[in-house]
């Protein structure tokens, strides 16, 4: 049993810390911290129109759009998962919580550990590839029962 155990369970939009407590009636989910994302539409997300450029160069000078380089809801998803990174090392270095459990969908998940810095990632005692953002914390205990004593 940890006593200072964290859960955070969350998508490229939102993000719930839980803590975990438990007694002898079983596991609790508290919840310690709500973050949501910027929600907009991707005209209203990205900075500017598309650049203009030449079809071809030196020849026929067609002009045409050129498209963004990033997707903007996956640029805003990306620095959503650096917020809540940087949001959970900022807990553990005031030694708000001494393990982690990390519960995201694959790409997400790929996102959080790329952003992590070692004294956070070393916390991490589990990973679940999983969206369970929308799973009621009541309910989350079941979703996660067997895997690996977490709870």
């Amino acid at each position: 049993m940890h006593n200072n155990q964290w859960i955070l369970v969350a998508d490229g939009g939102q993000a719930n810390v839980l803590a975990v407590t438990k007694d002898a009636e079983g596991c609790h989910l508290e919840i310690v911290h709500e973050m949501s994302a910027d929600n907009r539409p991707s005209h209203e997300i990205a900075s500017d129109k598309p650049g203009r450029g030449f079809a071809n160069p030196g020849g026929n000078q067609q002009r045409h759009a050129m498209p963004p380089s990033t997707d903007p809801h996956r640029h805003a998803q990306d620095e959503f998962v650096a917020d809540v990174v940087n949001w959970l090392t900022d807990k553990r270095n005031h030694n708000r919580f001494e393990n982690l459990v990390v519960i995201a969908p694959p790409r997400i998940m790929g996102e959080m550990r790329n952003k992590m810095p070692k004294p956070l990632a070393e916390t991490v005692e589990g990973e679940i590839t999983k969206d369970l953002t929308n799973i009621p914390v009541q309910e989350l205990p079941r979703h996660l029962s067997g895997t690996a004593g977490w709870l």
